[in-house]
């Protein structure tokens, strides 16, 4: 009977994936909230479900067929793939994609061979340099030189090179967590099948080398060259990674750290060696300046202080409120580092064998939190980072948010896009309503289990 279910509910969820896939459309809000929500629904219900090791089986099998049955779907919810193509042409055509904006290129009408205006009549970013660092720039270039002129062909290399990830990153939680279900919170997760394997979002690739270097850390101390190859790998996937560094340090201890974070920047310099030219540091630099603060989407902190800005001044202040933010950030990341080492246990890269059992990554957690507070822009994929680190801990608020965030493409689905504050609004008052009610929860069930201990003994 149990079997039954599960077969009835991985056949349902796999044809919401399909659906979600293959046929809602970004500003087609009423399918793609039906599609979503029946999908999360089931999630949840699974999650429940799932009683014994036999079940967890089942279901991170399941994981890999919901993600290969969209290898050749078309991403829908976002332009990325357009730049990573642009991209790829660029390094196949012998040109830096750093040296230039495609905007460049449209001003001066050089549209070189594969440079055509249908492609860059697709880029969302047209007046931006690439923000998108050495692991992407080789897979782009890779697909563009096996298909040249297609898209599609392209787009079904990088999309082969995502979903190898993500089976990577299944295979690395089946083995850092065995028997543990908490593993099917990002097996099963709607939104990382549609995100990272449907729409092609390189959080995939840093995912899977980020839980790769926090692997090899736990096996030996001979493992540390071999980590600190998959951490630079996940940092020259997506940046994001980097910021977790200085919380291995209480794990690692000074000495290991000087150790491991050398050979992380020599390698990350090996990686950037071949797009380093005088020119790269300094549109890196513009482009990510010009993305925190010109670039606005679904933010919390930053809207509330955007409205008050505007109230008093005029205008939005974007500017100074987000060298406030990046102040605020860097000081709150300091707290959490401080209180951190503070501590007698020593956990930091620690992940428990059983469900239940130690604390996880949850230092990485919090910082990463933080991070998405104080940010201008939260596209619904950002959050896959924070859900594969939540895995790791007792926390399920983001497993929560990755729920609520395919609401925000309602954005899309006006006549000209627009943000809906009450949608905005509803999403991150239940989060973080949610947040401190599993904060309070758990020291309740902690002062109890201690009550019980004093009186047992």
């Amino acid at each position: 009977m149990k079997l039954s279910f599960h077969w009835v509910a991985a056949i349902v969820l796999l044809l919401l994936m399909l659906d979600s896939g293959y046929f809602v459309e970004r500003n087609n809000f009423a399918h793609l909230f039906t599609a979503y929500t029946a999908a999360f629904l089931l999630y949840f219900f699974i999650l429940k479900s799932v009683k014994n090791p036999v079940d967890i089986d089942f279901w991170v099998k399941m994981g890999f067929i919901l993600r290969g049955v969209l290898l050749f779907s078309i991403p829908n919810f976002s332009e990325d793939i357009y730049r990573f193509i642009w991209d790829g042409r660029l390094i196949n055509l012998g040109i830096n994609p750093f040296n230039f904006k495609p905007s460049y290129f449209f001003e001066n009408q050089l549209y070189i061979d594969s440079l055509t205006p249908e492609l860059y009549a697709q880029l969302n970013s047209k007046n931006y340099h690439t923000i998108y660092p050495s692991v992407c720039q080789g897979i782009f270039a890779f697909a563009v030189w096996l298909f040249p002129k297609s898209i599609y062909g392209a787009t079904l290399v990088i999309k082969s090179f995502l979903l190898a990830s993500e089976f990577g990153t299944i295979f690395l939680l089946r083995k850092m967590l065995p028997n543990s279900k908490r593993i099917l919170i990002y097996i099963l997760n709607p939104l990382i099948i549609i995100e990272l394997c449907g729409n092609a979002h390189f959080e995939a690739a840093m995912i899977l080398f980020f839980l790769w270097g926090i692997f090899l850390l736990k096996q030996s101390n001979h493992s540390l060259l071999k980590s600190s190859i998959a951490y630079s790998l996940s940092i020259t996937s997506k940046m994001l990674s980097l910021m977790f560094l200085p919380f291995l340090i209480k794990k690692l201890g000074i000495k290991r750290s000087f150790y491991y974070f050398s050979l992380v920047g020599i390698l990350l310099i090996i990686l950037f060696f071949p797009l380093f030219n005088a020119v790269f540091i300094n549109n890196i630099q513009s482009s990510l300046k010009l993305y925190f603060q010109k670039f606005e989407f679904n933010a919390s902190i930053y809207y509330l202080l955007r409205e008050v800005g505007t109230a008093k001044y005029g205008y939005n202040p974007i500017t100074f409120i987000s060298t406030v933010l990046t102040s605020s950030l860097l000081i709150g990341l300091l707290i959490i580092f401080i209180v951190d080492w503070r501590k007698k246990t020593t956990d930091t890269v620690d992940y428990p064998n059983k469900i239940g059992e130690g604390k996880g990554l949850e230092v990485f957690l919090w910082a990463i939190s933080l991070y998405f507070l104080c940010a201008t822009t939260v596209h619904p994929w950002y959050a896959a980072m924070p859900l594969a680190i939540s895995v790791f801990t007792r926390f399920n608020y983001i497993a929560l948010w990755t729920s609520i965030l395919p609401m925000t493409y309602i954005h899309y689905s006006y006549p000209t896009p627009t943000e809906n504050y009450w949608v905005i609004g509803f999403e991150y008052t239940l989060v973080i309503g949610f947040f401190i009610y599993e904060i309070a929860f758990y020291r309740f069930s902690l002062k109890k289990r201690l009550i019980n201990s004093e009186q047992s003994s």
